[in-house]
């Protein structure tokens, strides 16, 4: 839905600043510094090729934003727009514009990518995928030119064609390492691409601890909120038809999107003028600008929505589908509530048992501040991933 904070991204990677010393074996088994001192910087190219904003280009950004300073970064990208905005994260890394490759047939753009990575030389690719069959055309220059690649795929989308799976598992035999951000997306990607189970590593999204705090929810109102782009798999319409069943709230939605004439329409329909409001996009991070005391997720399909984890940092209960990577992130009954997708009588209940009940909003909200701070940070996402690069690397 939107991208991260520039400059808390650059907080984040001060405060992870350090010079990495690579140890060797003495002759007696000892572990000692490497008699040539550090080993160069690792050099990475990250690609992507999306060319609108989405749950998987923030979470990019907060990659980027949080690896080792001293990694010597290139990103490349098929829109200028997404690139510069993605490169927002970490001020000073070099970017490259390809051409965005429009079909199989379009040669002179394959050739651009492939001559693009060939001229960086890095250790390492990082193509990052909205879902397993984008930035296929990064992938096949990793292959092309036999440099190790990590993909790391965000979404569970299937496949267009049966053509487009046989091509893309043609690809999958040379990249080095799949990554999904939930055990439910790496499952259904193993299934569809054809890759050994097991075989693909989870690494699950992170998101940036601020200390930001937005504007306090006014005296007597209980405030649910929805952040996300308004499109129909995200299930706003479901959401809105179990409103008027859960007295005593306001609902705020965030974001921007092809359903809101719809939503506006329904709303209308409904008589929920008065307790709906349409808030447009947002500057990141949303939770700079709404507090809310709950947020909804009531999505039809979901990879590991990192919405989610910016709500658990800010203290902030969850109610949602459980769908996807979703069960992995909130704990029922601890961090918040799951419910069935597209199920409006299903929501309102979940939403009533929060909405009324502030002491259980209370202890939500502390257990959330303490599971995100100890598994869903920038900083141990991007941890995560140095250890894969590396490993690769040797």
């Amino acid at each position: 839905m939107y991208e991260g904070n520039p400059e808390s991204r650059s907080g984040v990677r001060s405060n992870r600043s350090r010079r990495v010393t690579f140890l060797s074996m003495s002759g007696n088994g000892d572990v000692t510094p490497g008699a040539v001192g550090s080993r160069p910087p690792l050099r990475l190219a990250c690609y992507f090729d999306a060319d609108s904003q989405g749950g998987s280009s923030a979470s990019f950004g907060v990659l980027l934003g949080a690896l080792d300073p001293e990694f010597d970064i290139t990103l490349l990208g098929t829109s200028e727009p997404m690139l510069r905005t993605v490169a927002g994260a970490r001020p000073g890394v070099k970017t490259r514009l390809l051409s965005p490759v429009r079909s199989k047939f379009d040669l002179r753009a394959i050739r651009e990518h492939v001559r693009a990575l060939r001229a960086i030389r890095p250790d390492i690719l990082h193509v990052n995928l909205d879902n397993p069959w984008t930035s296929q055309y990064g992938l096949l220059a990793g292959v092309v030119t036999r440099t190790p690649t990590v993909a790391v795929i965000h979404g569970r989308n299937p496949p267009w064609r049966r053509r487009q799976q046989w091509l893309v598992r043609l690809v999958a035999r040379g990249v080095k390492a799949y990554v999904c951000v939930s055990h439910d997306s790496a499952r259904y990607a193993e299934s569809l691409l054809g890759l050994r189970p097991g075989s693909v590593r989870v690494i699950h999204n992170g998101a940036l601890v601020t200390d930001v705090s937005p504007p306090p929810v006014p005296g007597g109102e209980v405030r649910i909120g929805a952040v996300g782009r308004l499109s129909p798999e995200k299930g706003l319409e479901v959401l809105v038809e179990a409103l008027p069943s859960v007295p005593g709230c306001r609902l705020v939605l965030v974001g921007e999107g092809p359903e809101r004439a719809k939503l506006e329409e329904l709303v209308r329909t409904l008589a929920l003028g008065d307790r709906v409001q349409l808030a447009g996009w947002v500057d990141p991070p949303w939770t700079a600008t709404w507090a809310f005391d709950v947020l909804v997720m009531p999505s039809f399909m979901e990879g590991f929505p990192l919405v989610i984890v910016e709500a658990m940092l800010a203290g902030i209960p969850v109610v949602a589908s459980n769908v996807g990577g979703i069960p992995e992130i909130v704990a029922e009954g601890e961090t918040g509530l799951l419910v069935p997708p597209n199920d409006a009588a299903a929501l309102a209940g979940a939403l009533r048992t929060v909405v009324d009940d502030p002491g259980l909003r209370q202890q939500m909200a502390v257990r959330c501040r303490s599971v995100a701070r100890q598994s869903f940070t920038a900083e141990t996402m991007a941890a995560r991933f140095e250890a894969l690069y590396r490993e690769l690397r040797a």
